[in-house]
């Protein structure tokens, strides 16, 4: 009976003491560090596979440039705060997805944590940039995800049959979209996306490519981004969203496109 009660009683000294954690909770003790420039903590809360992949000290120099960021971008902008908070399972463990606001709405990236259980808490094992566009609702679908929704499933051929029967000879055929690779240059207006304060406070810079899909009027009806910094992707994502092209035609048919739109960053 003694040993059980010194079980407990030492379960409720772990558990005061932070060592058991939802992961939600794990993300507030990293983002808590970083706003105060504790890296040392930060590092703590990875676990060991993350620096088995990618190396303690390339973690803990990532963590001084988060720390940095957010210290600065507190300075500039208000301090930040998560928002829209959404933790989900994974195969390895949990994902935890938010907006990370500041106080003047401006500027808050999208943030992906993905975690997995060690000992008695949770531990970070990658960090990443929005999986959705920042919206500031994580509830909306990704993008693409609406437009997949709303395609019917494919009937049985007997019904099919009966719908192509019922149907007149002349209907026009819904054609696939065509590539148009890279589509910089066929644009009639693209507007440039700013560069985000929270980015210029680390320096972050390169290439953003955001995959588009231009409706047979020439408005970008969906984007995301598939490559580049993870705080530079948002704002490319709404700047090409804004792009206008020319209606593309195809045996005089007008047509959707696919393509990508590419954004070079160089930093201040």
């Amino acid at each position: 009976m003694k040993a059980k009660l010194l079980l407990l009683a030492a379960l409720f000294s772990l558990s005061g003491c932070g060592l058991i954690w939802s992961p939600t909770n794990t993300v507030k003790a990293f983002l808590g560090a970083a706003q105060k420039g504790d890296v040392d903590t930060m590092t703590k809360l990875f676990s060991s596979k993350a620096i088995q992949k990618t190396g303690l000290d390339k973690i803990r120099s990532n963590n001084q440039s988060f720390a940095e960021m957010a210290q600065k971008a507190a300075t500039s902008g208000g301090s930040y705060r998560m928002e829209n908070v959404q933790e989900a399972a994974t195969p390895e463990g949990k994902r935890v997805s938010f907006v990370y606001k500041n106080d003047t709405g401006i500027d808050s990236p999208t943030l992906v944590f993905y975690l997995s259980k060690e000992g008695l808490g949770w531990k970070i094992d990658d960090i990443s940039g929005a999986e959705k566009e920042a919206t500031g609702n994580l509830d909306q679908p990704a993008p693409g995800e609406a437009l997949r929704e709303s395609v019917p499933p494919p009937l049985p051929p007997s019904q099919k049959d009966q719908v192509q029967s019922a149907s007149p000879s002349n209907s026009p055929t819904r054609r696939a979209p065509i590539s148009g690779g890279v589509l910089n240059g066929k644009a009639i207006n693209l507007p440039q996306p700013p560069y985000p304060p929270i980015a210029k406070a680390v320096k972050a810079s390169g290439t953003v490519v955001v995959q588009v899909l231009i409706d047979e009027n020439g408005n970008v009806v969906d984007a995301h981004a598939v490559s580049g910094h993870p705080l530079l992707q948002a704002i490319s994502v709404s700047a090409a969203r804004s792009a206008k092209f020319s209606p593309t035609r195809l045996s005089g048919e007008a047509v959707k496109v696919s393509g990508v739109i590419t954004y070079k960053f160089v930093a201040p």
